[in-house]
């Protein structure tokens, strides 16, 4: 075999081997050619309470766009902050959040209403006095709002425990009013409605308040379709709510009973039955 002396494709000087005339490189073919990757640029991952704090941001945003508005309207408007929050999809676990700044921005305003601070009063001094006042019960009622909407939210959510297949079944055919924007008010998870002890209930068509109390401490209500049984039917009953935003405003066991009793409404017997313009209040 013939052999030549060339420069390799490689960079290297040697004997390669002739084949018809033709020297053959051995470098040609073993070098490997290695494409260049390309990388794909990553997109910024968002964690879930960074998405939570920006979507706070932006309801905070829209209710201050609503305070400015308080204010060029020489403070007539009118705000529902509750159902504003609502519409934009605002829940409790945002709300939670705003309702610090939101408690911090009254008392502001109550310390500028009660001129306590000297600061406060010089930056607040552009106002007229009779103005403080009206801001204070502006803040103090979107307070209110936020408060409402994260106690609904929680009354709105499926309790953590399991309930039993039968619990389900027995609410199943139950008609009853989701929620009452007017008035702020939203029903309880009607699940509870079984084995408890007490049951409190409002008409939102003929403004009646009532209370169903179970006959059986042990076995609690119970629900068959829309009728609430097990009830004491000599305990049990309703009353005709004249100022249903007064009575209505706080919904603990207490003042439920306590506003009940102040009522001067003829005092009237419960049914049982539960329709669509029923809002569950309470479950204890």
């Amino acid at each position: 075999m013939e052999y030549d002396i060339v420069y390799c494709n490689d960079g290297v000087t040697r004997a390669v081997p002739v084949v018809k005339g033709t020297p053959q490189d051995p470098s040609i073919g073993s070098l490997k050619v290695v494409k260049e990757e390309k990388v794909k640029p990553e997109k910024p991952k968002v964690s879930i309470q960074e998405r939570i704090n920006e979507q706070v941001s932006t309801f905070i945003g829209e209710i201050e766009g609503k305070v400015d508005d308080f204010l060029d309207s020489d403070f007539k408007d009118k705000y529902d902050c509750y159902n504003h929050l609502s519409e934009m999809g605002c829940k409790s676990v945002h709300a939670r959040k705003m309702r610090q700044f939101y408690i911090e921005c009254y008392n502001e305003t109550v310390d500028v209403y009660n001129a306590d601070d000297d600061y406060l009063n010089e930056a607040w001094g552009h106002l007229k006095p009779k103005y403080h006042k009206k801001i204070m019960d502006f803040y103090g009622v979107i307070v209110d709002d936020i408060e409402r909407l994260i106690k609904n939210s929680t009354a709105q959510r499926k309790p953590r425990k399991k309930k039993t297949l039968s619990a389900s079944r027995l609410i199943k055919g139950l008609k009853f009013q989701v929620e009452h924007p007017e008035l702020r008010l939203a029903s309880v998870n009607p699940e509870k409605i079984i084995g408890a002890t007490e049951l409190w209930v409002y008409n939102t068509k003929y403004n009646k308040m009532g209370v169903y109390y179970a006959e059986n401490s042990v076995r609690g209500l119970s629900v068959k379709g829309s009728t609430i049984q097990g009830f004491d039917s000599n305990l049990s009953i309703q009353k005709t709510a004249r100022k249903p935003e007064e009575v209505l405003d706080k919904l603990t066991k207490r003042t439920l009973n306590k506003n009940i009793k102040q009522m001067k409404t003829k005092e009237q017997d419960v049914t049982g039955r539960i329709n669509a313009q029923t809002i569950l209040l309470g479950v204890f």
